[in-house]
């Protein structure tokens, strides 16, 4: 289980910006909600990657709770994803942390994601980790031969398809660095395995549950959103 966020910016943060977004995560990943809510937050791990213009600035992973992370931001960028975690499948270790890395079509692409699907880890090879999260980034640049908000719908389907009752939810963020796909696809306790939107004129925030006193949009659940930045932030949404 996860706390997680990313932002899409037409123009670069600051640095002290960047740092205050992974302030609001952190402080959620303390003291916000878990699925069985044990008080216990989500302490099992962090990590985030960021960009500038499409290309990367950092890659960053560690087994520390997000809170206690040894890394302050000091660069402008534009895109950021970043996840806390409270594990469910896999330990707690370097390879089971989010967000997870692989390579399609000359692109390396990074998930971030909240729930389980029951067994994916088992269909998949070449795991360097051990958990679900990191077999569907798998599945997905292994069916996907050029990532879109239609192919990503057709393997969100298929994996559905194949696991149904095994799902407990699918939501994810991902994204190569100029775009980012949000899916939200909860079985059970949506209102969990959530994610919500926040838009300003050019950014907009997406996140597991509000960061801040902010207008923040729920999405509807089985629903796939890609945003990207074309002068200004866009977004377009389809079912899954």
């Amino acid at each position: 289980m996860c706390r997680m966020a990313a932002f899409l910016s037409a123009e670069p943060l600051r640095g002290y910006e960047v740092e205050d977004f992974l302030d609001a995560l952190a402080n959620v990943a303390s003291r916000g909600r878990t699925v069985e809510d044990t008080g216990m937050g989500h302490p099992h791990g962090w990590g985030a990657v960021a960009f500038r213009e499409g290309r990367i600035l950092l890659y960053v992973r560690e087994t520390l709770p997000m809170w206690r992370r040894g890394f302050y931001a000091r660069f402008r960028a534009d895109l950021v994803l970043a996840h806390a975690r409270a594990a469910s499948i896999g330990d707690v270790s370097f390879d089971n942390t989010h967000p997870f890395a692989a390579a399609s079509s000359g692109k390396t692409w990074f998930l971030a994601h909240n729930g389980s699907i029951g067994g994916l880890e088992e269909e998949e090879k070449n795991l360097l980790g051990k958990t679900d999260s990191e077999a569907l980034l798998l599945r997905i640049t292994r069916l996907a031969n050029e990532i879109s908000l239609e192919s990503l719908t057709d393997v969100f389907k298929n994996v559905r398809s194949e696991f149904q009752r095994r799902i407990l939810s699918m939501t994810l963020l991902l994204t190569s660095g100029k775009k980012i796909y949000a899916l939200k696809g909860a079985t059970e306790r949506p209102d969990y395995f959530n994610l919500y939107i926040e838009r300003e004129k050019d950014l907009v925030k997406i996140a597991s549950q509000p960061l801040d006193d902010g207008s923040w949009e729920e999405m509807q659940n089985w629903s796939l959103c890609l945003f990207e930045r074309e002068g200004k932030v866009t977004q377009r949404c389809v079912r899954v």
